[in-house]
């Protein structure tokens, strides 16, 4: 059976085709980050690197990959990546966005509150970055002593102009966790769009939800959570795995088209040879699968953590689109091109289900009458 292929963000989305986010400067809040080719070339989007969790950042926590710099890496490149790794196929919908990549995690791993209440603040201590979207895609323990702080931080960020979205969070039975329980977040649930272009088979993805303040219910709308294509990081485990399943996937199914010419030549085959062969692609099929690898340099990734910041590259088309818009009207153009989902309660969806286009029609349409 042939692996499915997996669609880009922009069909999936049926991304409007003439904003891609120029002139908008996306921040991301995230546990590390590696400069990917898609973030540095043809040319360097990446306008800052901060580390919030030392007085200044390392750059070997920058230029090399490392295991905590996936999450970072796919976030930012599933919502402001310009694919160049991948000829253009897989990119973001901000693909043309300045970004600045915030760190907030410990070495050892640990997401602190006061850390991520920092980083939620860089656009107020950074004002000559010009911020005007933020994407967190972390969640702080409602226990940690600097929780309240982590809301207040997008309170007061929302207040000077930024639109910050944060993952909802994955698990169903609990509410988000700060900074996604914050009132003013644009918190973003999972949605499940199948990967197909059709909007009719939309459903909910398993995905945090309900209320952590009296009041304020989350999350505020869906986006999709599932069968999303991301670079993965060169040169780790994952990658240089994906690059040789592929190539010796290619050297079998040489070996067994060679096999089919050869019996429909009538020449003899070996049964054997040709079985084991054809047993052996099945396997590797079953391993390319499992690792969720698309190609030599992509995986496709779950969770509301690639949910948000996909949600919060519509917001920089929107602002491309009209940059006059504050967070309340961002979040009014979001939430009212929204689509419900039926049989699925108003608290597990928000809105409803992210229709981009449409939001970005919203933002261009306020634009052109004003």
């Amino acid at each position: 059976m042939p692996r499915p292929q997996v669609l880009s963000i922009p069909e999936r989305l049926d991304a409007h085709p003439e904003f891609h986010g120029k002139g908008v400067c996306i921040a991301f809040v995230d546990a590390g980050f590696f400069a990917h080719s898609d973030l540095m070339r043809p040319e360097r989007r990446i306008r800052a690197f901060m580390d919030t969790t030392r007085e200044n950042a390392v750059a070997s926590e920058f230029f090399s990959p490392h295991p905590r710099a996936w999450h970072g890496t796919m976030a930012s490149c599933a919502a402001a990546g310009n694919g160049y790794v991948s000829g253009r196929r897989y990119r973001g919908l901000a693909s043309q966005s300045t970004v600045v990549l915030i760190k907030a995690a410990t070495d050892g791993g640990r997401i602190l509150g006061k850390n991520v209440a920092a980083a939620i603040r860089v656009p107020l201590r950074h004002p000559e970055l010009e911020i005007r979207v933020m994407n967190i895609s972390l969640g702080v323990e409602p226990d940690d002593p600097d929780a309240a702080d982590v809301d207040a931080a997008v309170r007061e960020v929302t207040a000077a102009g930024v639109s910050v979205f944060a993952a909802a969070g994955n698990d169903p039975g609990k509410p988000p966790e700060p900074p996604g329980s914050a009132r003013e977040a644009i918190t973003v649930g999972g949605g499940n769009d199948h990967n197909t272009e059709d909007t009719g088979d939309d459903s909910q993805w398993p995905s945090s939800y309900g209320a952590r303040h009296p009041g304020v219910n989350k999350p505020d709308l869906l986006a999709p959570a599932c069968w999303l294509p991301a670079p993965m990081l060169p040169g780790t485990l994952p990658a240089r795995e994906a690059g040789a399943l592929f190539q010796l996937l290619s050297v079998l199914e040489e070996i067994t088209a060679e096999h089919a010419y050869r019996a429909e030549a009538g020449a003899d085959v070996d049964g054997d040879e040709r079985d084991g062969a054809l047993a052996f692609v099945d396997s590797i099929e079953a391993r390319i699968e499992r690792g969720k690898y698309i190609s030599d340099d992509h995986q496709h990734v779950d969770g509301t953590s690639f949910a948000s910041p996909i949600t919060a590259s519509v917001a920089a088309q929107m602002l491309e689109a009209d940059p006059s818009l504050t967070p309340a009207l961002v979040r009014e153009g979001l939430i009212s091109t929204a689509e419900p989902l039926t049989n699925v309660p108003r608290e597990m969806q928000g809105a409803g289900v992210l229709r981009a286009r449409k939001a970005v029609e919203w933002a261009h349409q306020r634009a052109q009458k004003s």
